[in-house]
């Protein structure tokens, strides 16, 4: 049984035919989070039990068999050390061959059991064979802290109908690279923002995106070199409220499109641009339950909008000449949202809403 283990110890040293000596040369280091980034960039936290995943790419990585004749053979790797504003060796058991132009290593973080917190900064990355010989690559891997989130705020306020700009204050942001923002609460999917800017490594400007239901949300920001932070409670969506909305008539049948009048007790509607919806299913897809927009919405005063219900036409462009209105609101009775121009929203429940009769 010896002498098989034996050959197949020793092919590992010469199943390459770029192995042209002791002398290794090492030519980068690559995070697989983000390939195309040179130098390589990890995160000094995170990482999971084992630390971050990196790869040594080069030539002449020669691992040399030890006990070959013995019951316990085994073989010993190139050793794979760090020089910068702290000195690390890999332990052994964090290096992998994988052949003589690659071999991968886990990288022990502050979260990672054994655990090893490298100070930020560029280190020199250095491969020395068993038998002798070492390649050193200058600037290899730089060290970068995770982030920090010590503050969130919408300085304007939220805005129903439109986007509403939040700051993200903390540390650690990378300016040259944009993060994955995430809000998240219990019981709703989560909510990436996707319009942002890293102003610095302290601030991140970003926006909430209209019609976000309220209540109160954890924020995730996760670095593009995978270390990630959880604020949570981070921001509480509020909307300033128009009070009590109604709606006249009640109904319409569902052949045709109906006018109605929104009105505001409170006179709380301002001049402009309203955007108000119908929350029901339409015929082409009668599961889902969606924002359908009434068209025609017009403003009369602070306490009526006028507005059309497209109970025929759903989605479709008015006119519809069918008339078995296919793409109609399917019959029912449904509440409707109103935006104002001024940020506010309203809302009328489908117990005092409109009813599409068949």
């Amino acid at each position: 049984m010896r002498l098989p283990v034996a050959a197949a110890l020793l092919s590992l040293v010469a199943c390459s035919e770029s192995t042209e000596g002791t002398t290794p040369k090492l030519e980068g280091l690559i995070n697989p989070l983000q390939r195309l980034v040179t130098p390589a960039r990890v995160c000094n936290a995170g990482g999971g039990a084992a630390g971050w995943r990196l790869e040594l790419i080069g030539s002449r990585f020669t691992p040399v068999p030890r006990d070959a004749l013995t019951d316990t053979p085994s073989v010993e790797l190139p050793l794979v050390s760090l020089s910068g504003p702290s000195d690390y060796t890999l332990p052994a058991d964090h290096l992998f061959f994988a052949r003589t132009e690659l071999m991968r290593m886990d990288l022990p973080t502050r979260d990672s059991t054994p655990s090893n917190v490298l100070p930020p900064g560029a280190y020199t990355v250095a491969v020395t064979n068993p038998l002798g010989g070492t390649s050193e690559f200058a600037d290899a891997l730089h060290v970068v802290p995770p982030p920090v989130i010590t503050n969130i705020t919408a300085p304007q306020g939220f805005h129903y109908s439109a986007g509403s700009p939040l700051v993200i204050e903390g540390s650690g942001f990378r300016p040259d690279a944009l993060p994955l923002i995430v809000l998240q609460r219990e019981g709703e999917e989560d909510q990436p923002l996707f319009t942002l800017t890293v102003v610095s490594d302290t601030r991140i400007e970003t926006e909430l995106p209209p019609a976000t239901p309220e209540g109160t949300y954890a924020l995730t920001l996760t670095n593009p070199e995978g270390c990630a932070t959880t604020r949570p409670q981070a921001l509480t969506v509020d909307y300033a409220q128009l009070g009590a909305l109604t709606v006249a008539p009640r109904g319409g049948p569902a052949t045709r499109d109906t006018a109605i009048t929104l009105i505001s007790a409170a006179g709380a509607f301002t001049s402009g641009a309203h955007d108000v919806y119908l929350v029901a299913p339409v015929k082409t897809d009668p599961g889902q339950t969606v924002n359908i927009p009434l068209y025609d919405v017009t403003y009369v005063s602070p306490t009526q909008l006028k507005a059309t219900v497209p109970t025929c036409s759903g989605f479709d462009p008015p006119p519809v000449t069918d008339p078995a209105c296919p793409g109609g609101i399917v019959p029912g009775t449904y509440g409707l949202i109103v935006a104002d121009p001024s940020g506010a929203f309203g809302t009328i429940p489908a117990s005092s809403g409109f009813t599409v009769s068949p």
